[in-house]
């Protein structure tokens, strides 16, 4: 099976029924789970945060957040993901490490903060260093009759910030952000500032709302015309500047256009042909190894990251049309990048599965009802971190390491990945 033909079917045969698949919230609910940094990379009053944090978005728009860590925790909530304790609001506390939190407007993307005892009163601390200096050189002043009208700053509560892993969007249902991931150094990911997401096509009036609370900048559009042609375009707030970089050439293009056909034909023998005998798992297997063995791919992959680097590119958004072959593949790369472990990565590249599971439900029971093999479908519909670990091992393999793949595959300089580094990791 020759290379395009196998690119083409692992990256789009999940277009199939998209248009026509109902679009609904993953039935699992959508979580983020955040670790604090290590105790050498913070400061004192942040020593004593959560080791962990997980926010679960319930059914009915509540937040129940989870944590370890003894004592009365406060939790702070917020719509910008730097510093919800300062720019945000106190929205609760729990001497039993969980909380729900209630009435957050449903139309926004939140973030929470959730802060030790220690830390707490840490922070009272220094605040009240503060006032009490601001007072002495205020009674200094007024003896020299002279009037000192600086105020104390107050002193940050330094906690663990985390937010939902999926945005919880009405139709993009797999719209992620990659806020939160550890890296192997003791850092993370920061949160609110790369999103990776399905075909932003037709948005609800609360999505609409949703992602204009994000302020995101820029976004990345993978799909080849044909795809945004058949589908729509995306349909960001108009603050958002999008660059087109599309990754298949037009012979797979086409090739992908005559697979679908094929899959709408409605006729089984032409599914049978096309993905039976193992070639439907060796399509999956080969499809992430291909794309980094792609020349447009490479070049399309290094350009986004180039974007991303530059001073305009966070917060950015990335797609494809299921938001998770291309977009799942640049998501690894850019984690690899930043030094999250291989496990962690794989684990995030198959959550695709879970937030795509009602609109891969609805393919399946269609083409159940005209006799396809569901099998053959299944593992191109559905995501297997086997096969990306198979990409990072042919990268390995083939240009020696991962660090020469961003010099001389994807034509990265070692300022550009720096850049990359400190834009993205707290």
């Amino acid at each position: 099976m020759n290379r395009p033909y196998r690119t083409a079917l692992t990256t789009l045969v999940s277009l199939a029924f998209v248009a026509s698949a109902p679009s609904a919230v993953a039935a699992a609910g959508p979580t983020g789970v955040t670790r604090a940094p290590a105790p050498a990379l913070t400061t004192v009053a942040k020593a004593a945060a959560p080791a962990s944090v997980e926010v679960t978005r319930t059914a009915s728009g509540a937040y129940r957040l989870t944590w370890s860590g003894a004592g009365r925790h406060r939790v702070y909530a917020s719509r910008k993901p730097g510093n919800p304790s300062r720019s945000g609001s106190l929205v609760g506390s729990s001497a039993y490490g969980a909380l729900v939190v209630k009435g957050l407007a449903t139309d926004a993307r939140w973030y929470f903060e959730v802060a030790s005892p220690s830390a707490v009163k840490a922070a009272k601390r220094i605040t009240a260093q503060r006032r009490a200096k601001v007072a002495k050189q205020r009674r200094q002043a007024a003896k020299q009759g002279r009037k000192l009208t600086k105020a104390a700053r107050v002193k940050d509560v330094e906690g663990t910030v985390a937010s939902t892993r999926n945005v919880g969007l009405d139709k993009a249902t797999n719209t992620r952000d990659l806020g939160g991931m550890r890296t192997v150094d003791g850092r993370s990911i920061r949160w609110g500032v790369l999103f990776r997401s399905d075909a932003m096509t037709a948005p609800t009036v609360r999505d609409t709302a949703a992602l204009a609370s994000m302020g995101l900048r820029r976004s990345i559009e993978f799909r080849a015309p044909s795809e945004i042609a058949s589908a729509g375009a995306n349909r960001y707030p108009a603050s958002v500047e999008e660059t087109a970089i599309p990754l298949l050439d037009a012979s797979t293009d086409a090739l992908s256009q005559a697979i679908q056909a094929a899959l709408r034909s409605g006729d089984p023998s032409v599914v049978e042909d096309l993905l039976g005998d193992s070639k439907a798992e060796q399509i999956a297997a080969a499809g992430p190894i291909d794309m980094i063995r792609s020349e447009p791919a490479r070049v399309g992959y290094g350009q986004a990251l180039r974007l991303l680097a530059g001073p305009d590119g966070v917060p950015m958004i990335f797609n494809c049309t299921a938001g998770k072959d291309r977009t799942g593949i640049f998501a690894a790369v850019i984690q690899r990048i930043l030094g999250v472990p291989e496990r962690a990565i794989l684990t995030d590249y198959e959550l695709s599965n879970r937030y795509r599971a009602s609109s891969n439900q609805a393919t399946y029971d269609r083409l159940a009802t005209i006799g396809v093999d569901l099998g053959l479908i299944r593992p191109l519909l559905e995501q297997d971190g086997a096969n990306l670990a198979g990409m990072f091992r042919a990268i390995d393999e083939e240009y020696g390491s991962f660090d020469r793949f961003l010099s001389r595959g994807l034509g990265l300089d070692a300022a550009t990945v720096k850049a990359l580094r400190a834009k993205l990791l707290v």
